[in-house]
């Protein structure tokens, strides 16, 4: 359904142009676009290139370097060939310095593995979601929202830095709320590195035009999807539902908005630069300073009771509903 109705709303006959004023009231486009084929061609391919041989005996030695097929801030893909087999392959290449320059403790603080599932240890931020904060509220004040938008800018900034592309920016996962004065970090699910990239994946309503048309993507889709969420937190709902916005949103946020959304991503603002951003009339009266040092206390403040309280999280079953299968190939070894 939710495809459905972005298929309905969304414009995405052409990427030239800046969305204007008008394109925010009314919902940042009117017709028919492209959506539903563009995933629907993705999964076909996918399906239709699925290899089900068992590589397993490759060793690295085996293989014979014939080019470079591209090269990232983490290191380059490699076409390689099997010297007994003449299979070819695309390899991967990391830089380890680079990966544990990307080891921050705020994020993950350790990994465990058994015979059927992977672990990941973070920190437990008790104050729940944005998402269950923006469902109980309806929407947020601008205070508020900017409060939101300021930290998926520093959280870009970061990624960024570091040849990252986010990728699904929006309430639901964005954030968790740890005390007073800080926010968690963002669900990495879907990180990309490198400078390009052309998967598709993402929220619909959030998915940047060169997504949806195939012209490969970079940093500046996280810029778009920083507008679409922006646009959500201030009306509630997502840009596409042809909500007016005339009396929730100033001037200064509507031109923000605009600015974030341009159809030609280099000239997004905070694109390559994330300081313009910040500089950004709307930011005009935030603290960015005194954020990044958890001096400035956050608008929303969840009631905690206890360090094990979860009242502020959706209730779920408290064990999986499908099997899982004993895995104990070795190839999560490191993990």
């Amino acid at each position: 359904m939710l495809v459905e109705q972005l298929v309905r709303s969304l414009d995405l006959s052409t990427t030239a142009g800046t969305l204007n004023d008008a394109d925010v009231a009314n919902g940042l486009g009117t017709s028919a676009g492209s959506l539903a084929a563009a995933m629907n061609a993705r999964a076909s391919l996918k399906s239709s290139n699925e290899d089900e041989d068992d590589e397993e005996d490759v060793e690295l030695v085996d293989l014979k370097t014939v080019s470079t097929l591209g090269v990232g801030g983490f290191g380059r893909v490699n076409l390689v060939k099997h010297f007994d087999t003449d299979k070819v392959f695309a390899l991967k290449i990391l830089n380890k310095a680079h990966v544990k320059e990307m080891n921050n403790k705020s994020i993950l603080y350790k990994t465990f593995r058994d015979s059927e599932r992977l672990y990941m240890l973070m920190e437990y931020c008790p104050g729940g979601e944005v998402w269950t904060m923006l469902r109980n509220w309806g929407r947020f004040d601008e205070i508020t929202s900017r409060y939101y938008c300021a930290a998926a800018l520093e959280a870009f900034d970061y990624l960024h830095r570091r040849f990252i592309i986010y990728r699904d920016l929006k309430p639901k996962t964005c954030f968790w709320i740890k005390t007073d004065t800080q926010i968690g970090e963002p669900n990495f699910q879907l990180k990309s590195e490198g400078a390009r990239t052309w998967t598709f994946c993402g929220t619909a309503e959030y998915v940047a035009p060169e997504i949806i048309l195939n012209k490969g993507q970079d940093t500046a889709v996280d810029i778009w999807s920083l507008g679409i969420f922006m646009y959500e937190l201030i009306s509630g709902s997502p840009p596409f539902a042809n909500v007016g916005l005339a009396r929730y949103m100033t001037e200064t946020a509507k031109s923000l908005i605009c600015k974030f959304c341009r159809r030609d991503p280099t000239q997004r603002l905070g694109y390559g630069r994330i300081e313009d951003a910040r500089r950004d009339q709307w930011f005009t009266t935030f603290d960015f300073v005194a954020f990044r040092n958890h001096s400035m206390r956050a608008p929303i403040r969840p009631k905690v009771r206890s360090l094990t309280d979860t009242q502020n999280f959706d209730r779920y079953p408290s064990t999986d509903n499908f099997a899982c299968g004993v895995d104990e190939s070795g190839w999560d070894s490191n993990f």
